[in-house]
């Protein structure tokens, strides 16, 4: 597997952030962006030098050490405390990279600055720091050395056996660095005041005290008097010089930490997805028993059916249909015919139907369904963002009958069938010449009654043995055809009203379920992904 680098972490922290921000604590949030700040201003600066602090608190002898690894009296040393004020550096580099060093100093807030000749001790690119005690009775001063201390790539921590156990150092300083152990050496200076013995029993108990921190870092023990360990420490800043990856170590641990922080503050579980879902069901059922969609689904049948057979029935018996009122128009769902053709979405937006008022029991419901969806999801939000999507989803569940209102007036739309068409044309041509034959007997018959002549007004159809008058014709076939149209048209007229009911049916329940969505889901939904999206990219920022 390929080696994240320092980019991706603090691209992945970066997104992290912003998802889960106003959903988890401020301070964490903020913790994630200094980081990602520190790294980013860290990062454009030099890359040639490698910046050494040392840490500790009064008395510790850390600037003794100091004067030892630069080899000069750099650093005021003295039996009153506190003695450092400022951190003091020291610098071996070349003049090609001396504007480097200028920059990076001034971001860390050192003025007092020393050249080193660059040397097998002094590595070219190494910045050696003095920093003021941590424990200070001078608050200036503590928070000069912490300035330093948050943003070294090396940071060497002295404590002598008197101290190495205080309860400052391990929880303000060390526990906080869990996970920098490629960024810090633990020191425990002045060994020449301990036996032999004692000195190992110091060692091992200052490394059980800090891997109890949290903190695999390298420890050693040094003596400033006797020059014990020096050479190891010496060793140390000069590899961690030379292989110029202290920075980005360090700015690794600190991506990874405050990853790592922001992921313990989010929720570590996803909703039940099953339980999330029969939720999503009910609120969706709900919302269709608040709306009426039966009712609905009734009235496109029909009113399919009232159309169907006004158009493709047998015209002498049509009347008979046009009495009864139209399902749809008298739910509102269908204009009049004068504004049919100017029927228009905009339009749609601004009709209400006349289907019977949700109740205030209904509406209830329609509120017990949203609360249920949300505690569904509750398992995967924080606190604050229960609180506040409940608040939103329960405000719009009370508005939300009359947007599954509005939904139903855009979406129930029943147009005639093609075939209708064709069928009303036959039907009014058999009709024709049902009435042409009618009319040619009734004629004969007039003529009779007359007593007129009517010969060769009778023309015969000879079928079989049998010959057949035509006006007998017309009317009989005219007729009987036309029933058998009627007939044949009314079971597909049928079979058209059950099909675009069902498919009425299935558009109402998507257009519900798409409100459901835009005022209620969606908002849940958006705190799920935006605290996953969260979640997996602080754990790939992490790791």
């Amino acid at each position: 597997m390929a080696r994240t680098t320092l980019s991706q972490r603090a691209e992945d922290l970066r997104v992290a952030a912003d998802a889960a921000e106003g959903r988890i604590a401020d301070e964490v949030i903020a913790a994630a962006r200094l980081a990602l700040q520190r790294a980013g201003e860290r990062s454009q600066l030099s890359a040639e030098h490698t910046v050494v602090a040392l840490a500790g608190a009064t008395g510790t002898g850390k600037s003794t050490l100091f004067n030892l690894l630069t080899g000069a009296d750099l650093a005021r040393t003295s039996q009153q405390r506190p003695t450092t004020a400022f951190p003091v550096a020291a610098i071996a580099e070349s003049s090609d990279i001396a504007a480097g060093s200028a920059a990076l100093l001034d971001w860390l807030g050192v003025k007092e600055r020393h050249e080193l000749d660059v040397s097998a001790r002094h590595p070219e690119g190494l910045v050696l720091l003095d920093l003021p005690d941590h424990d200070s009775v001078v608050t200036e001063h503590r928070v000069r050395a912490d300035h330093v201390t948050e943003r070294a790539d090396l940071l060497v921590w002295v404590t002598n056996p008197q101290k190495y156990a205080d309860a400052v150092l391990h929880s303000r300083y060390l526990i906080p660095l869990a996970g920098h152990e490629d960024s810090v050496v633990v020191v425990l200076n002045q060994l020449d005041r301990l036996t032999h013995e004692d000195a190992a029993a110091c060692l091992a108990d200052l490394t059980r005290l800090v891997q109890a921190d949290g903190l695999r870092a390298r420890i050693l023990g040094t003596s400033a008097r006797s020059g014990e360990g020096m050479p190891q420490l010496e060793a140390l800043i000069a590899r961690a010089v030379d292989r110029r990856e202290a920075a980005t170590a360090r700015l690794t641990a600190d991506v990874r930490h405050a990853a790592a922080e922001l992921l313990a503050a989010l929720p570590g579980t996803a909703p039940d997805a099953r339980a999330l879902a029969d939720a999503r069901r009910s609120l969706v059922d709900a919302l269709e028993h608040a709306a009426g969609i039966p009712l609905v689904v009734d009235a496109v049948r029909d009113s399919s059916l009232r159309d169907g057979f006004a158009r493709t029935g047998w015209p002498p018996t049509r009347w008979v249909r046009a009495l009864r009122a139209d399902p749809l128009r008298t739910l509102g769902l269908r204009p009049p015919e004068r504004r049919r053709e100017v029927d228009a979405p905009a339009e749609s937006e601004l009709i209400r139907s006349s289907l019977p008022t949700a109740s205030p029991a209904v509406r209830a419901q329609v509120a017990t369904a949203t609360r249920t969806y949300v505690a569904a999801a509750a398992a995967a939000l924080p606190g604050g963002a229960q609180e506040r999507v409940n608040a939103r989803a329960v405000a719009a569940s009370a508005g939300i009958v009359d947007s599954v209102d509005r939904a139903i007036v855009r979406t129930v739309k029943v147009r005639s069938s093609r075939w209708w068409g064709v069928a009303n044309v036959m039907q009014w041509l058999l009709l024709a010449v049902a009435i042409a034959g009618g009319s040619w007997l009734g004629l004969l018959a007039l003529l009779d009654y007359l007593r007129m002549p009517t010969e060769g007004l009778v023309p015969t159809l000879t079928v079989g043995e049998f010959d057949v008058p035509w006006p007998t014709l017309l009317l009989v076939a005219g007729a009987a055809l036309g029933l058998l149209l009627a007939l044949v048209s009314g079971f597909a007229v049928r079979a058209g009203a059950r099909r675009r009911a069902a498919r009425v049916a299935g558009r109402l329940r998507d257009g519900i379920a798409a409100v459901a969505h835009n005022e209620i889901l969606d908002e849940v939904d958006a705190e799920l992904t935006a605290l996953a999206t969260a979640r997996e990219a602080a754990r790939r920022a992490a790791r």
